[in-house]
């Protein structure tokens, strides 16, 4: 048992998951559950947390949990290791997700663009929902915080607008012509990804009106266009901001997150 705010973050081995993980354990009033699809690079990843000087944390606020969101097995066993040791979960912030840029699969259609899309939908969507499923559960026993990482990439009013993940526009003013078109061909190729993300918003809108009447608070994260490993390291912004918003959509106060996109500083309609 433990006497501070439990949190369950997905995804939390590398990218913006670790440093959310990073920023919530060192401030000694959350314990994280820092999940991972392999166990071994869940516990890597706390060595790693508690050795770098940057920002203290202490190893008994933090504990590595495997959790893959593809298996429901896997998510099964999650749920049971908390109930077991914890009893409940305050926090669920359903971060784990993948993009790949494959414009050969583009290129080639049919089956292996069905595939393409399938392994996007498959994590970002239909896992992430699964695992929110499982744990709501215990989220009820709890302090009842269902939280998603999002992206603006999701925003249909974006993408209406210019297509682009943001920041991309920004580099192609200042590109050469080849940088350009390898540009914009690649932005083409996250259209999976990106209405992946247009689905989780839709499905974080929902179990916000679901599940209002339980008190619980409901959100997605804007984190911004990150450098992580979803995007080779290309992205505009530190991570370590970014976190800032997903920490934000998951503890935050209730009028201050609810059923919005939140980035680190504020908040957006959707």
């Amino acid at each position: 048992m433990t006497s501070k705010t439990l949190i369950l973050i997905t995804g939390a081995n590398q990218g913006l998951g670790y440093y959310a993980a990073q920023q919530l354990a060192s401030q000694g009033n959350y314990h994280v559950l820092l999940g991972s699809r392999d166990f071994s690079k869940a516990e890597k990843a706390i060595q790693t947390l508690v050795s770098d000087d940057t920002l203290k944390v202490s190893s008994s606020d933090v504990e590595p949990i495997q959790i893959d969101i593809n298996d429901d097995a896997s998510i099964a066993a999650a749920v049971k290791t908390v109930e077991e040791k914890y009893g409940k979960l305050d926090i669920l912030l359903n971060n784990a997700a993948i993009a790949a840029a494959d414009d050969e699969a583009y290129k080639a259609g049919g089956s292996k663009l069905r595939e393409f899309y399938r392994q996007h939908y498959e994590t970002n969507v239909f896992g992430t929902v699964a695992t929110a499923e499982a744990f709501i559960p215990l989220l009820r026993k709890g302090e009842k915080r269902l939280a998603f990482t999002s992206s603006s990439v999701g925003s249909l009013h974006e993408a209406a607008e210019n297509n682009m993940v943001p920041g991309v526009s920004l580099i192609l003013s200042n590109a050469q012509t080849t940088s350009r078109r390898q540009l914009l061909t690649e932005t083409q190729v996250w259209i999976a990804y990106r209405s992946t993300k247009s689905a989780l918003n839709m499905i974080m809108v929902q179990y916000a009106k679901q599940l209002e009447g339980e008190g619980f608070v409901v959100s997605a994260s804007n984190p911004g266009y990150c450098a992580t490993n979803l995007n080779a390291y290309s992205g505009l912004k530190d991570p370590r901001e970014g976190a800032k918003a997903l920490i934000r959509c998951a503890t935050g106060a209730k009028g201050d997150v609810h059923c919005l996109m939140v980035n680190e500083t504020g908040t957006e309609p959707w």
